[in-house]
Protein backbone atom coordinates (compact mmCIF):
# COMPACT_ATOMS: atom_id res chain seq x y z
CA UNK A 1 0.00 0.00 0.00
CA UNK A 2 1.39 3.37 -0.30
CA UNK A 3 2.77 4.89 2.25
CA UNK A 4 3.00 8.82 3.14
CA UNK A 5 4.18 10.75 5.87
CA UNK A 6 1.28 12.61 5.99
CA UNK A 7 -0.01 9.39 7.98
CA UNK A 8 3.00 8.20 9.97
CA UNK A 9 3.32 4.51 10.10
CA UNK A 10 0.93 3.56 13.47
CA UNK A 11 3.42 1.89 16.30
CA UNK A 12 3.74 -2.28 16.77
CA UNK A 13 1.50 -1.44 19.70
CA UNK A 14 -0.85 -0.32 18.17
CA UNK A 15 -0.55 -2.41 14.78
CA UNK A 16 -1.38 -5.59 17.71
CA UNK A 17 -4.67 -4.00 19.29
CA UNK A 18 -5.88 -2.89 15.96
CA UNK A 19 -5.51 -6.90 14.50
CA UNK A 20 -6.75 -8.08 18.52
CA UNK A 21 -9.88 -6.62 17.68
CA UNK A 22 -10.22 -7.88 14.43
CA UNK A 23 -12.07 -11.51 14.02
CA UNK A 24 -11.30 -12.51 10.78
CA UNK A 25 -8.40 -11.99 7.96
CA UNK A 26 -8.21 -11.94 4.14
CA UNK A 27 -5.91 -14.08 3.14
CA UNK A 28 -3.84 -13.67 -0.81
CA UNK A 29 -2.02 -16.25 -2.13
CA UNK A 30 -1.01 -16.11 -6.36
CA UNK A 31 -1.98 -18.95 -8.28
CA UNK A 32 -0.59 -21.04 -10.81
CA UNK A 33 -1.48 -18.60 -13.42
CA UNK A 34 -1.02 -15.33 -11.26
CA UNK A 35 -4.31 -14.54 -10.15
CA UNK A 36 -4.45 -13.33 -6.26
CA UNK A 37 -7.15 -15.41 -4.52
CA UNK A 38 -8.77 -14.39 -1.68
CA UNK A 39 -10.64 -15.87 1.46
CA UNK A 40 -11.96 -14.46 4.67
CA UNK A 41 -10.43 -16.79 7.50
CA UNK A 42 -10.96 -16.72 11.72
CA UNK A 43 -7.48 -17.21 13.44
CA UNK A 44 -5.75 -17.21 16.12
CA UNK A 45 -2.35 -15.49 16.70
CA UNK A 46 0.61 -17.07 18.37
CA UNK A 47 3.66 -14.02 18.55
CA UNK A 48 5.26 -13.95 15.30
CA UNK A 49 2.70 -15.97 13.15
CA UNK A 50 -0.65 -16.74 12.70
CA UNK A 51 -2.94 -20.30 12.32
CA UNK A 52 -5.93 -20.53 10.47
CA UNK A 53 -7.91 -23.92 8.96
CA UNK A 54 -9.09 -24.00 5.41
CA UNK A 55 -10.92 -26.17 2.90
CA UNK A 56 -8.26 -27.97 0.62
CA UNK A 57 -10.11 -27.47 -2.46
CA UNK A 58 -10.11 -23.70 -1.55
CA UNK A 59 -8.21 -21.92 -4.08
CA UNK A 60 -6.41 -19.79 -1.91
CA UNK A 61 -5.35 -22.91 -0.07
CA UNK A 62 -4.55 -24.84 -3.20
CA UNK A 63 -2.58 -21.40 -4.14
CA UNK A 64 -1.01 -21.15 -0.38
CA UNK A 65 0.46 -24.82 -1.05
CA UNK A 66 1.98 -23.95 -4.34
CA UNK A 67 3.25 -20.74 -3.69
CA UNK A 68 4.48 -20.88 0.61
CA UNK A 69 3.77 -17.80 0.38
CA UNK A 70 0.94 -14.62 0.57
CA UNK A 71 0.01 -12.20 2.58
CA UNK A 72 -3.04 -11.49 5.70
CA UNK A 73 -4.57 -8.57 5.58
CA UNK A 74 -6.86 -7.21 8.13
CA UNK A 75 -8.52 -3.82 7.07
CA UNK A 76 -11.68 -1.44 8.80
CA UNK A 77 -13.06 0.64 6.03
CA UNK A 78 -14.16 3.60 8.02
CA UNK A 79 -16.11 6.41 6.06
CA UNK A 80 -15.91 8.48 3.26
CA UNK A 81 -16.12 12.42 3.60
CA UNK A 82 -16.45 14.83 0.64
CA UNK A 83 -14.42 17.46 -0.45
CA UNK A 84 -16.49 19.99 0.78
CA UNK A 85 -15.89 19.28 4.83
CA UNK A 86 -12.39 21.22 4.07
CA UNK A 87 -12.63 23.08 0.84
CA UNK A 88 -15.79 24.24 -0.95
CA UNK A 89 -13.91 24.26 -4.53
CA UNK A 90 -10.61 22.01 -3.97
CA UNK A 91 -12.34 18.57 -5.06
CA UNK A 92 -8.88 16.84 -4.51
CA UNK A 93 -9.92 16.85 -0.34
CA UNK A 94 -12.57 14.26 -0.77
CA UNK A 95 -10.94 11.42 0.46
CA UNK A 96 -11.43 7.63 2.70
CA UNK A 97 -10.66 6.87 6.51
CA UNK A 98 -9.99 3.28 7.03
CA UNK A 99 -7.42 1.49 8.88
CA UNK A 100 -5.47 -1.45 7.39
CA UNK A 101 -2.63 -3.66 7.87
CA UNK A 102 -0.46 -6.18 5.86
CA UNK A 103 1.25 -9.20 6.81
CA UNK A 104 3.88 -10.80 4.60
CA UNK A 105 3.46 -14.09 5.19
CA UNK A 106 5.65 -17.78 4.46
CA UNK A 107 3.34 -20.54 5.06
CA UNK A 108 3.94 -23.92 6.37
CA UNK A 109 0.69 -26.15 5.57
CA UNK A 110 -0.40 -29.77 7.15
CA UNK A 111 -3.45 -32.09 5.55
CA UNK A 112 -2.87 -34.29 8.69
CA UNK A 113 -6.48 -34.31 10.43
CA UNK A 114 -5.02 -34.28 13.88
CA UNK A 115 -3.14 -30.96 13.01
CA UNK A 116 -6.29 -29.68 11.84
CA UNK A 117 -8.22 -30.88 14.94
CA UNK A 118 -5.62 -29.06 17.23
CA UNK A 119 -5.92 -26.04 15.70
CA UNK A 120 -9.48 -25.99 15.14
CA UNK A 121 -9.54 -26.19 19.45
CA UNK A 122 -7.15 -23.21 19.81
CA UNK A 123 -9.63 -21.50 17.41
CA UNK A 124 -12.98 -22.20 19.20
CA UNK A 125 -10.95 -21.32 22.32
CA UNK A 126 -10.53 -17.85 21.37
CA UNK A 127 -13.69 -17.26 19.57
CA UNK A 128 -15.85 -19.74 22.28
CA UNK A 129 -13.95 -19.07 25.37
CA UNK A 130 -17.39 -20.11 27.88
CA UNK A 131 -18.48 -22.71 25.76
CA UNK A 132 -18.20 -26.72 25.79
CA UNK A 133 -18.24 -28.93 23.11
CA UNK A 134 -17.27 -32.62 22.56
CA UNK A 135 -13.66 -32.47 21.68
CA UNK A 136 -12.11 -32.07 18.42
CA UNK A 137 -10.44 -35.54 17.16
CA UNK A 138 -10.71 -37.88 13.91
CA UNK A 139 -13.56 -39.95 15.24
CA UNK A 140 -16.90 -40.24 14.31
CA UNK A 141 -18.59 -36.58 14.29
CA UNK A 142 -15.53 -34.55 13.04
CA UNK A 143 -13.27 -37.08 10.82
CA UNK A 144 -14.87 -36.53 7.77
CA UNK A 145 -14.62 -32.97 7.90
CA UNK A 146 -10.87 -32.86 9.34
CA UNK A 147 -9.77 -35.02 6.17
CA UNK A 148 -11.92 -32.37 3.92
CA UNK A 149 -9.77 -29.27 5.97
CA UNK A 150 -5.92 -28.18 5.65
CA UNK A 151 -4.12 -26.25 8.72
CA UNK A 152 -1.30 -23.45 8.28
CA UNK A 153 0.82 -21.36 9.98
CA UNK A 154 1.70 -18.21 8.94
CA UNK A 155 5.08 -17.24 9.40
CA UNK A 156 5.05 -13.45 9.70
CA UNK A 157 7.73 -12.04 7.55
CA UNK A 158 6.77 -8.42 6.99
CA UNK A 159 4.16 -5.78 7.67
CA UNK A 160 2.95 -2.18 5.66
CA UNK A 161 0.25 -0.65 7.70
CA UNK A 162 -1.63 2.80 7.12
CA UNK A 163 -3.83 4.30 9.44
CA UNK A 164 -5.31 7.38 7.37
CA UNK A 165 -7.29 9.17 9.72
CA UNK A 166 -6.80 12.86 9.48
CA UNK A 167 -3.84 12.98 10.88
CA UNK A 168 -2.90 15.80 7.80
CA UNK A 169 -6.30 17.85 8.93
CA UNK A 170 -5.64 21.04 11.21
CA UNK A 171 -7.54 21.36 14.04
CA UNK A 172 -10.11 23.72 12.45
CA UNK A 173 -10.23 21.37 9.56
CA UNK A 174 -10.74 18.77 11.90
CA UNK A 175 -13.47 19.89 13.91
CA UNK A 176 -15.32 20.10 10.67
CA UNK A 177 -15.13 16.82 9.68
CA UNK A 178 -16.24 15.79 12.88
CA UNK A 179 -19.18 17.68 12.89
CA UNK A 180 -19.88 16.63 9.60
CA UNK A 181 -19.62 12.88 10.73
CA UNK A 182 -21.58 13.81 13.98
CA UNK A 183 -24.13 15.19 11.56
CA UNK A 184 -24.61 12.96 8.61
CA UNK A 185 -24.48 9.74 11.10
CA UNK A 186 -23.86 6.96 8.86
CA UNK A 187 -22.80 3.53 9.72
CA UNK A 188 -19.14 3.62 10.16
CA UNK A 189 -19.48 7.51 11.00
CA UNK A 190 -18.92 6.95 14.80
CA UNK A 191 -15.97 4.32 14.56
CA UNK A 192 -14.51 7.09 12.08
CA UNK A 193 -14.81 9.69 14.77
CA UNK A 194 -13.48 7.93 17.30
CA UNK A 195 -10.21 7.26 15.39
CA UNK A 196 -10.27 10.31 14.05
CA UNK A 197 -9.56 11.44 17.94
CA UNK A 198 -7.64 8.59 19.22
CA UNK A 199 -5.17 9.61 16.32
CA UNK A 200 -5.02 13.64 16.87
CA UNK A 201 -1.50 15.07 16.43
Amino acid sequence: MFTSPSYPRPSAQEIDAFVGEQFCGKLIATDAHGYPQVSLLPFVRQGGAFEIHMVQDDPTCVALRQAGRGAFLFDEPLAFTPHHVVSDDVASFATLHFLAVLFRIEAEVSLDPSDVAAALERLLARYEADARWETVADGPTYGPSLRRLAYARLRIVGVEAKFKVAQNRTPTERARLLAFLAARGLEGDVRAARRIRAAAP
